[in-house]
């Protein structure tokens, strides 16, 4: 999308969204305060998940009625534009972390500080909120979280001579690996997503390395050219022209990954844990050969969060209610019952130490596989983090460095031209974002906006401990 179209994107939600606020928002007037709630790809599998959850708020705050949307990931964007315009937004809306800063910048959100019954930063993991901590203000809550478990199909590994011990736990490690494979079957080690749905930006942050930089006046700056940032984001393009990664690397999302991995082109992979159930019904031989490692990192040793999360819209005439149904939603006790029916992370450190998430006792079966993976991706969430900026322009950020990022991939363009084009652009976005909140009275984006956690203090002794193919660790 060009600039012009990105600014006309905003711009158009802004008006939309200020304008359902000036209006008071949409009016019932029934004998109840009806608050609309829209999730994500929730139905059928959890309709009576959430009729329980709906039905105990409801008890606690009577001459309330909750009405629950239901809607498909890739319509609530279009859907939520669509309402706004015609003066019917929900109350509470759940969207993912990529969806999410789009609508913060366009003031779709209300600020939480004093609408919550409690202190947020006491509930929930501070590696999961700070995604909803837009520029001071808190604009959404933590729901349920995936972080990446590594997994390893052993027979394929094995052709390759190497093994669940000795494959690479970081993605230093891997790269230099991923030739030697290569030559030795003819497979890949392992992918990643580069060109589209790109993972660039996450894993310059997970190896510390400056995204961005202060500059004059405090203003944030991009950090694209910095010789450290080139050599790194250079030692992947160079891994993926050698041939040493698929070439869906450059052009898929992350659906190739699990595509190629159950039909055994791909060696290892780094995603969620729950998709191991999927593997399982859709390939099952290489589901028994199938080990669980913990995430690939960068040098800081710290996984990615995504992260699902839950906004009040400015368009609610019941703000402090509205604030209150994402509360409890998103509470301990909505998040362990979400976990007990599936198969995601919470984040509120208070379900981490339930039982749920122990390796189990039994240690036989691919039930006890799966949630032997759970137990080991939720210890690894204590040390995650969401290496994601939240700053209002990311979106718009992420999307130029991936388009030069293909660049660079496809079109042979040079590293250092494809980045230099991605600062000069970040440069720009970063401006017009810092004189538009400077016109409004609001300070420029500070760098503590972008995560930049230390070195993961401990590694555990028995870190790349894992599950083998018979269910045991």
């Amino acid at each position: 999308m060009a600039r012009q179209g990105r600014t006309s994107f905003l711009a158009t939600l802004l008006s939309l969204f200020c304008a359902l606020v000036s209006a008071g928002g949409c009016g019932r007037d029934d004998g109840k305060t009806e608050l609309e709630l829209w999730t994500l790809a929730l139905r059928p599998a959890f309709n009576e998940y959430m009729a329980e959850r709906i039905e105990a708020f409801e008890r606690e705050h009577p001459g309330v009625r909750v009405r629950w949307v239901d809607l498909p990931f890739e319509a609530v964007d279009r859907k939520l534009i669509a309402t706004a315009a015609a003066g019917r937004a929900p109350d509470v809306v759940n969207m993912s972390d990529r969806s999410f800063a789009r609508f913060a910048a366009a003031g779709a959100f209300a600020d939480l500080e004093g609408l919550l019954p409690g202190d947020p930063a006491e509930v929930y993991l501070e590696g999961a909120l700070r995604i909803g901590r837009i520029e001071g203000r808190l604009l959404a809550l933590p729901w349920y979280l995936t972080t990446q478990t590594l997994l390893i199909n052993t027979d394929l590994l094995a052709r390759g001579g190497l093994t669940p011990e000795t494959v690479g736990e970081d993605w230093a490690t891997l790269r230099q690996q991923a030739g030697p494979f290569r030559e030795a079957t003819g497979r890949f080690l392992f992918s990643i997503p580069l060109g589209h749905e790109s993972d660039m930006a996450m894993m310059i942050l997970q190896e510390g390395l400056p995204l961005f930089k202060e500059g004059e006046g405090g203003r944030l700056e991009p950090g694209l050219t910095d010789p450290r940032v080139v050599a790194f984001v250079s030692e992947w393009i160079d891994a993926f022209r050698r041939g040493d990664l698929p070439s869906q690397s450059a052009t898929d999302g992350h659906a190739h990954l699990i595509e190629m991995f159950q039909t055994g082109r791909l060696a290892a992979i780094n995603t969620g844990a729950n998709f191991l159930g999927r593997i399982q019904t859709e390939a099952p031989s290489v589901f028994g050969v199938t080990e669980v490692r913990p995430a690939v990192t960068g040098s800081l040793g710290r996984a990615h969060i995504a992260t699902m999360v839950v906004s009040v819209t400015r368009a609610s005439s019941h703000p402090e209610l509205a604030a209150a149904l994402a509360w409890h939603l998103t509470g301990p006790e909505s998040q362990l019952e979400l976990c007990r029916k599936a198969t995601v992370l919470p984040s509120t450190p208070a379900v981490l130490d339930d039982p749920l998430f122990d390796p189990p006792t039994d240690t036989e079966g691919a039930q006890a596989r799966i949630a032997l993976a759970r137990s080991l991706a939720a210890e690894e969430l204590r040390h995650a983090v969401a290496f994601t900026p939240s700053l209002e322009t990311w979106p718009d950020l992420r999307r130029t460095l991936e388009d030069q990022i293909r660049r660079a991939l496809l079109d042979n363009v040079p590293v250092e031209e494809a980045l230099a084009r991605a600062d000069q652009r970040w440069r720009t976005i970063l401006r017009d974002a810092d004189e538009k909140r400077l016109r409004e009275g609001s300070r420029p984006a500070p760098l503590d906006a972008v995560p930049a956690p230390g070195p993961r203090e401990a590694l555990s002794s028995d870190r790349r401990a894992g599950v083998n193919a018979g269910g045991g660790r």
